[in-house]
């Protein structure tokens, strides 16, 4: 039996990630995942958890019905982009047609070598770590595999320790953005889709060689608004409240500077420090608030 490195009774580490003890994962179950199989019309949604997974994921869906309607499929935006270091409940050794489009919070280190390899299509969507930080405190409020912080304080020093669900947030979008030359990945922000999502959806198009009419866009486009996707079903993961593996619904506020509402002066003043340092030489720029 594998022993775990565990930080809590709720994650163990493993390769200096954080992963969910009882959702039944294992080291071998994680160091079996470089072995899947990858199709060459595979897409792969990589993200650190709750920098906008589930409105890509949606995105992705649509863009995916409009071009493949001949090929359209039941089911839930989840177990139709199932979550590759996820349990059974929605396994990804299912049978789908192609494209097939995975999810996943893995490192670069720990993702299916044929990804790499084979250079499959890899849409990353990173947010600002500051509205990051504040979602999964609230997710872990919610999904019943995670301890409930005991405060906000406590879990804003996990975050910053690297201790929280998935590990270093830093870590995680760095690792992504020194390998880009080594993956087809497209790199998408979710303050720019809450800025211009037909743009980013036009882009996202582009990327994946799918040829949609304007038309089309639009539709994509209105069915993906935080707006529509709160009230589909299909999208909003409510059956997973139903079900008692959520306490809540996770779609909460969809927006861009929610941190200040959270966050004190003092603390806004650390993270920025902590921020300058782990991200230094990194040419990449975040949005840390849009106003509604």
């Amino acid at each position: 039996m594998d022993s775990l490195d565990l930080l809590s009774p709720y994650l163990f580490r493993y390769k200096g990630r954080n992963f969910v003890v009882q959702e039944g994962l294992k080291p071998k179950d994680l160091d079996a995942l470089q072995h899947v199989d990858v199709r060459p019309s595979d897409i792969y949604l990589i993200t650190y958890p709750k920098s906008g997974t589930i409105w890509m994921q949606q995105i992705l869906v649509k863009i995916m019905d409009a071009a493949h309607p001949d090929q359209l499929m039941e089911g839930t935006n989840r177990t139709r982009v199932p979550w590759l270091e996820g349990s059974s409940v929605d396994s990804f050794l299912r049978e789908r047609p192609n494209p097939q489009i995975y999810r996943t919070h893995l490192p670069t280190n720990m993702l299916p070598r044929g990804v790499k390899a084979e250079r499959i299509k890899v849409v990353y969507v990173m947010r600002n770590p500051k509205d990051v930080l504040v979602s999964l405190y609230h997710f872990s409020h919610s999904w019943v595999m995670l301890e409930t912080p005991k405060s906000f304080e406590d879990f804003f020093q996990d975050f910053l320790n690297d201790d929280a669900f998935m590990g270093s947030w830093f870590d995680h979008v760095r690792e992504y953005y020194n390998e880009k030359d080594q993956m087809d990945i497209l790199f998408i922000r979710y303050e720019d889709m809450l800025k211009d999502l037909r743009g980013e959806v036009v882009k996202l198009c582009a990327f994946l060689g799918k040829d949609l009419s304007a038309e089309a866009i639009d539709h994509v486009v209105e069915i993906s608004t935080f707006k529509n996707m709160k009230t589909n079903l299909k999208a909003n993961y409510k059956d997973l409240v139903e079900n008692k593996r959520y306490q809540k619904e996770t779609m909460r506020k969809g927006v861009a500077g929610d941190w200040k509402n959270f966050f004190t002066v003092a603390q806004n003043e650390y993270f920025d420090q902590v921020f300058k340092e782990r991200m230094s030489g990194l040419p990449l720029s975040f949005t840390w608030e849009i106003k509604q």
